[in-house]
């Protein structure tokens, strides 16, 4: 994959945002995948939300369009990594961002974000923004 969506583009996809739907159709979507992490993250946000089922209909319609990808020991080892040298650094982001950030770069991926300068604490890691 070249693209991995973080949850933050997803939940603008999923909202209907016109420049992530046409980025997506742009680079087209077998170039386009998002993580288990991020998953799980959209699936708390809908549970916690006052349209529980047409949020999880929403999902389900998302999982089925792109790929979902998954952990792996080399994530374990690459997270475990990455959060020594952010907590050293007096840099810490989320647990959960930092698994994102892992599995990106393992996939030698481009995280797509709006939150750049969180994850810009991740040397290495390469980034877009969609939304103008």
């Amino acid at each position: 994959m070249k693209y991995i969506l973080d949850t933050d583009i997803c939940i603008y996809w999923l909202k209907g945002n016109a420049d992530i739907e046409q980025k997506i159709l742009d680079v087209g979507f077998e170039n386009v995948a998002t993580t288990i992490i991020t998953m799980a993250e959209l699936y708390y946000g809908a549970y916690k939300s006052k349209k529980v089922e047409r949020n999880l209909e929403g999902l389900r319609r998302l999982e089925d369009k792109i790929t979902m990808l998954q952990t792996s020991k080399e994530v374990g080892e690459h997270f475990g990594k990455t959060k020594a040298m952010l907590e050293k650094n007096g840099r810490v982001i989320e647990d959960a961002d930092i698994l994102i950030a892992s599995i990106v770069s393992l996939n030698n991926s481009i995280l797509v974000t709006n939150n750049l300068d969180h994850f810009r604490r991740i040397e290495g890691l390469q980034l877009e923004a969609w939304l103008r």
